[in-house]
């Protein structure tokens, strides 16, 4: 009876130690500097999501060359996101937490705003779902398909300092609460928008452009 007792504990001691090193995994990987994490990525493989957060990063590494879904890089010092670093495969892009200070995607081969085009030719190819730069330092963002073939339908822009945003006419989700400094006429359809968040703003969007006619103009 005694043998039985000690094999039984003994057994009860190695399981919790199994659980112990299985619940401290996360920790471990936490622990991994961004240079060991990209090491171990599989170049032709997908990967779902990559997180990236809370690793002080300074600048964007280079993750053009993976197949990643989701990236989250909240709680770093990233100041700016070149779009040339990013996977052509990813959608889901979490950004929060950071010194962001503008964004600009468009689909236009065309200089835009002062820009040459060999430093926004990247933005032609890449075409997100999902975006979430909240809490950053944020004055400017641009998300513009002049094609209209953006899949990008959910943003999340609060407790920034946006003064102006333009976007696409296909935005289901829009969150852009606490921007005290915000322009309200924008030239995007705001109707158009299914869910509108912009609490705590003194301005509200609206659309300051011109609408098409419903009708042909005849002109005599």
């Amino acid at each position: 009876m005694r043998i039985v007792l000690i094999l039984l504990a003994s057994l009860l001691i190695s399981c919790n130690k199994e659980i112990e090193i299985k619940t401290n995994l996360p920790q471990q990987e936490k622990e991994k500097s961004v240079s060991e994490i990209l090491s171990n990525l599989s170049k032709t493989d997908t990967i779902l999501k990559l997180d990236l957060s809370y690793k002080k990063l300074d600048s964007l590494p280079d993750l053009s060359k993976f197949k990643i879904i989701s990236l989250d890089l909240s709680h770093n010092n990233l100041d700016t996101i070149p779009l040339s670093k990013l996977p052509l495969t990813l959608r889901k892009l979490k950004c929060t937490n950071n010194t962001l200070r503008n964004f600009y995607v468009f689909n236009s081969k065309n200089s835009f705003f002062g820009k040459k085009e060999k430093e926004i030719k990247n933005n032609t190819s890449i075409n997100f779902e999902e975006i979430d730069m909240s809490n950053n330092k944020l004055k400017f963002f641009s998300y513009s398909f002049f094609d209209n073939k953006s899949n990008l339908r959910k943003i999340v822009l609060s407790n920034n300092l946006i003064e102006n945003i333009h976007l696409h006419d296909n935005i289901h989700y829009l969150d852009i609460s606490n921007n005290p400094n915000i322009n309200s006429e924008v030239l995007f359809a705001v109707e158009k928008i299914d869910t509108l968040i912009q609490t705590n703003n003194p301005k509200k969007l609206k659309t300051k452009r011109i609408p098409r006619p419903t009708k042909p103009i005849i002109c005599f």
